[in-house]
């Protein structure tokens, strides 16, 4: 997501991005932890340049920085990151667990047959033949250090609108 700055007092606070990967759990931390701050934005997930006036960021700002000197946003990181790596391995729906791919795909690109383990060929491609996968919501990662970037760019941004 790109966030833009409406009234940016220094070049921190006049861009701030971050892909959806990094975006979703952010903006989640954000919701649940301070949801009266929150509710200015209706759309955090969506990139239909709602966002928040200039009070209301700089609020966030003062709040994210005092959790993060208090340790709850690495408590929460921590917290975050045990929850995705309890999360167990999902069966690969492209070849259904077996590791190689019959269908027309799987067959016209070699993949019909157990992966090779000299040279990587075969297999199933979207799970290196294995048969599972980590589940998609394994793939969104959060950190007190991306939070403290918000954090600096929400105290500069004159309220900022997601793009």
């Amino acid at each position: 997501m790109d966030v833009f700055g409406r009234a940016p007092s220094a070049p921190v606070g006049e861009y701030f991005r971050n892909n959806v990967w990094w975006w979703r759990p952010l903006a989640e931390f954000v919701c649940e932890r301070y949801p009266e701050l929150a509710a200015g934005c209706k759309y955090w997930q969506s990139n239909d340049g709602d966002g928040l006036d200039e009070q209301t960021s700089i609020e966030l700002a003062g709040r994210l920085r005092a959790d993060l000197a208090a340790g709850a946003v690495a408590e929460y990181e921590q917290a975050h990151t045990a929850r995705l790596a309890a999360l167990p391995d999902e069966t690969c729906r492209w070849c259904a667990g077996t590791g190689v791919r019959t269908d027309e795909v799987g067959v016209q690109m070699g993949l019909d047959r157990p992966r090779d383990p000299e040279t990587g060929r075969g297999g199933c491609n979207a799970c290196n033949g294995v048969g599972t996968h980590p589940p998609m919501d394994a793939s969104y990662p959060f950190s007190a250090e991306n939070v403290a970037e918000f954090a600096e760019f929400l105290a500069a941004c004159g309220g900022f609108r997601i793009c």
